[in-house]
């Protein structure tokens, strides 16, 4: 499987273009503002078959673009937890509008969710097996995907490189991100590569061995 990141939009969120290892299929994880201009043309010019967008939670900068996937034919999937930050995303646009009062309605279009997905769901894409696990603290949906056999977990906004995500966000509990971190996150093998929503990417054992906010 070979991965590309692509970090976009006024939060450098990673958008991530995972592609199968015979050349023919491909998934998206998340999808920022910029990630249809960005990525759409380059599965097409590679003759690649999108066949999923997940998302790892609802906020808008990791999900905006969505609709845009979805027109293309990826089946969505994400966690029913942020089931209305998703599939209504209109209805938040005033709180994403004072943070960012250079976005246009045309940054708010909602989409359907074609699978929910809960903490221990399987499936395939890319060629390769994918269970879920349930992270939530930074957002009560927040998701992890991780793929043993290929040893990697794109972990959303959990946790990042020396540090871990916001909870002074709506419906933001520490408390549980952290929870989700110790029983979630460092249950995976030490060497599993942690693909965050910012940033780069870092490992399991060195998070557990440096994150100065979260202690095994």
């Amino acid at each position: 499987m070979n991965i590309a990141a692509a970090p976009l939009g006024p939060f450098e969120t990673n958008a991530y273009l995972l592609s199968s290892d015979d050349g023919k299929e491909c998934i998206v994880i998340d999808a920022p503002q910029g990630a249809a201009a960005k990525l759409l043309p380059l599965i097409k010019d590679r003759g690649l078959k999108l066949t999923h967008l997940l998302l790892t939670h609802g906020h808008w900068d990791h999900m905006c673009e969505a609709h845009a996937f979805a027109a293309a034919g990826a089946e969505v999937l994400a966690h029913r937890a942020d089931r209305e930050l998703i599939e209504n995303i209109e209805a938040y646009k005033n709180r994403y509008l004072a943070m960012l009062p250079e976005l246009s309605d045309a940054d708010f279009k909602s989409v359907k969710v074609t699978t929910w997905l809960e903490d221990g769901s399987t499936f395939i894409a890319a060629g390769k097996a994918f269970e879920t696990r349930h992270v939530p603290g930074h957002c009560p949906g927040s998701l992890l995907f991780s793929c043993a056999s290929e040893q990697v977990a794109f972990c959303g906004d959990a946790i990042f490189r020396g540090s871990v995500g916001r909870t002074d966000l709506p419906n933001g509990n520490w408390n549980e991100l952290l929870t989700s971190i110790r029983t979630r996150i460092y249950t995976l093998p030490n060497e599993t590569v942690l693909y965050p929503g910012h940033g780069g990417r870092t490992t399991v054992g060195h998070e557990k061995q440096t994150n100065p906010y979260a202690k095994p």
